[in-house]
């Protein structure tokens, strides 16, 4: 069987072994259980359910400018499963920086580039790509889900390691392939496989950014709940003072959440709120 007919099938079927072989250490069989639970939260799931709307719209633009066609559908849903998800989640979750927005491109010129331009030039059959990108997807979600929370690490290290494995065996027979057909390489479809992903990945940064945003909003209206207790027209005076102040500045909202400037907590009625916020300008 020469490398072009290698189905995805058989190598799901080796990460399902070592997937099984490694439930077999009671912590991360544990913590796996838990991490599934936490990924079927409402939070998580409308966030993957706005990707997809957002994906869906950038795609649709594509589409009326003559870039995108159905060739492109499994590029996509590549981009999507292993960008455009870890991006959104890993950053929204961590720590965000003045380089930010340039880490993001950097990596994706990186990994998901290459990989696009390489691996889906070179396919395996239909019936083991949509296998493989299921279980790949589930694998990506459950990292993403598990890198939460500290205590998660074993299955997050778990998720790492077996997705390693997926794009070493992938790369290994995409390259061969490569020099066994090195002819039929260079393309107008290549081409658009080439662009597709960083297209993808510059086009999904408002939405990333919102997403932060909304994330940082939230962390920051958290402390509305803890110290003195405070009625509901209290609360939506100080969303609201927030929101006419930060409006989209993502560092207006980080600046207001330094507590030394900018402590809802303590806030007793609306002068406090005010006074906050003449002391933000």
């Amino acid at each position: 069987m020469g490398v072009e007919s290698v189905d995805g099938t058989g190598i799901t079927v080796w990460l399902l072994v070592i997937f099984v072989l490694m439930l077999f250490k009671r912590d991360i069989r544990k913590s796996l259980l838990e991490v599934i639970k936490a990924f079927f939260k409402i939070k998580i799931l409308s966030s993957i359910f706005l990707m997809i709307a957002y994906t869906t719209g950038i795609v649709f633009v594509l589409y009326q400018i003559n870039f995108w066609n159905t060739s492109l559908l499994k590029d996509t849903v590549v981009w999507f499963c292993f960008a455009g998800i870890l991006m959104s989640f890993n950053l929204v979750t961590s720590d965000t920086d003045q380089n930010l927005f340039r880490k993001i491109i950097v990596n994706n010129i990186k990994i998901v580039i290459i990989i696009e331009f390489i691996v889906n030039t070179y396919t395996f059959s239909m019936v083991g790509e949509l296998i493989l990108i299921l279980v790949v997807t589930f694998i990506v979600i459950l990292e993403v889900v598990a890198k939460t929370d500290e205590k998660y690490s074993s299955v997050a290290k778990l998720m790492n390691g077996l997705q390693i494995i997926i794009w070493i065996v992938i790369l290994i027979f995409a390259i061969s392939n490569v020099v066994s057909d090195y002819k039929n390489f260079g393309s107008l479809d290549t081409l658009r496989n080439f662009l597709l992903a960083p297209l993808l990945t510059i086009s999904f940064l408002p939405f990333i950014y919102l997403m932060i945003l909304f994330a940082t909003y939230e962390l920051l209206f958290t402390r509305l709940n803890l110290g003195y207790e405070k009625n509901k027209k209290l609360k939506r005076y100080a969303k609201r003072k927030s929101i006419q102040h930060c409006l989209l500045s993502l560092k207006k909202v980080k600046k207001a959440s330094n507590m030394n400037t900018y402590n809802l907590t303590y806030i007793r009625n609306e002068e406090d709120v005010d006074k906050m916020i003449k002391d933000l300008k």
